[in-house]
């Protein structure tokens, strides 16, 4: 069965969005769901990272489906007509102390409010994140080596108290599984309420997250650039 206005992906935003906007949401491609509306955000992106300076702002790949080598695990995932996710690491480099505030803009909040904006983003976490509920403080403490704010270790991915401490600025995000495979799924039929089964055609890219280091870039430089003009204008 093909994509049908009135049986909604599992996974998609597609019934949420039906009851929340009384069947007017646009399901051709998932609307405003879609992450083709992320083309924007990559446009601003280009403007922010004129706007600050020599900060440095790079995103990549670190594993698609649990796997840092994902190429064999992307092709069976293909051929099976699945989907997988993935998650994406990015380092704020050159970034001076004292952006952020302690308070609702916390550096990693902005940061946070804008990455839940790209499609398909299910989690964030700055440093070692869930990490440092499992482990001491003493483990955990990045000891100041200089008055630069310089830290021996970046278990908290440059931010304190919500605001730049001077080092790198680390994050990563986990990017779910595309909705639209072609395995066939339960679902049911908005008009009687009934379950259907449900199988995409067409083509889909099986893994989105490969397509969000330059996205993920592109909101990150808009954050630093307004969190930027914010302490100027203090």
């Amino acid at each position: 069965m093909k994509k049908n206005k009135f049986i909604p992906r599992p996974g998609h935003s597609d019934y949420s969005a039906h009851i929340k906007y009384k069947g007017f949401n646009d399901f051709r491609g998932g609307g405003h769901f879609s992450g083709r509306l992320t083309a924007p955000l990559v446009a601003a992106g280009v403007v922010a990272k004129k706007l600050i300076g020599s900060i440095k702002i790079e995103a990549r790949i670190v594993e698609i489906g649990g796997e840092a080598n994902y190429e064999e695990r992307l092709n069976n995932a293909i051929q099976s007509g699945d989907s997988l996710g993935g998650i994406i690491e990015c380092v704020i480099s050159e970034v001076p102390i004292g952006l952020g505030e302690p308070f609702f803009d916390s550096l990693e909040s902005v940061i946070a409010h804008a990455a839940f904006s790209i499609p398909a983003v299910k989690a964030i976490e700055f440093g070692r994140g869930f990490e440092s509920a499992k482990i001491t403080g003493s483990a955990m403490n990045d000891e100041i080596i200089s008055s630069e704010g310089k830290t021996s270790t970046n278990n908290a991915g440059g931010v304190n108290g919500g605001i730049s401490n001077g080092n790198n600025i680390v994050f990563r995000i986990a990017v779910k599984p595309t909705s639209s495979i072609s395995k066939t799924q339960n679902s049911i039929d908005i008009r009687t309420g009934e379950q259907t089964e449900l199988s995409i055609k067409g083509r889909h890219d099986a893994c989105i997250a490969l397509r969000v280091p330059p996205v993920l870039e592109a909101v990150s430089a808009i954050c630093i650039a307004d969190l930027i003009m914010l302490n100027q204008a203090y």
